[in-house]
């Protein structure tokens, strides 16, 4: 499956407009009012949960690569594909793949305590990519795999 990149100057164009206060950083309410205006009602608590995924300094807000981030999901995934929103979540890079890295702060978040031998030993037993990179149908395959 391909995924859309987002285009950065269109994102820095959106960025700064939505930056009311031009502090370098969206807060909820920034965000709230803005998708609000582009027909994305999200509810207060909806939106910590969404930033959360790409939250990474746990500030509650926004600079301008996790704003990026954050449009590569509402770009790619409906609000209600939940597999799909935590694999482009964990891809922080964008690239349409995840990395033993990627794998590793996403265990992390979920509070899994996996070795980085054991996650090196799952990405290479379900990579598709000679890169040991993890695409999105293996990683639900591995997903499928850990919940066994």
């Amino acid at each position: 499956m391909k995924f859309i990149k987002p285009d950065v100057d269109k994102c820095r164009q959106a960025f700064e407009a939505i930056d009311t206060d031009k502090s370098g950083t969206l807060d909820i309410k920034e965000l709230i009012t803005a998708f609000a205006k582009m027909g994305i009602n999200l509810t207060h608590q909806e939106f910590l949960v969404y930033l959360s995924l790409v939250d990474q300094n746990g500030d509650a807000q926004m600079n301008f690569e996790e704003f990026r981030h954050f449009m590569y999901i509402l770009q790619n995934a409906s609000l209600k594909d939940k597999a799909k929103i935590i694999f482009l979540s964990t891809d922080s890079d964008c690239s349409g793949t995840i990395d033993k890295k990627e794998l590793a702060r996403l265990f992390k978040k979920l509070e899994l305590n996996i070795s980085e031998q054991k996650i090196g030993e799952l990405v290479e037993s379900a990579a598709d990519q000679k890169d040991g990179t993890l695409s999105y149908e293996m990683f639900q395959a591995l997903v499928k795999k850990i919940s066994e």
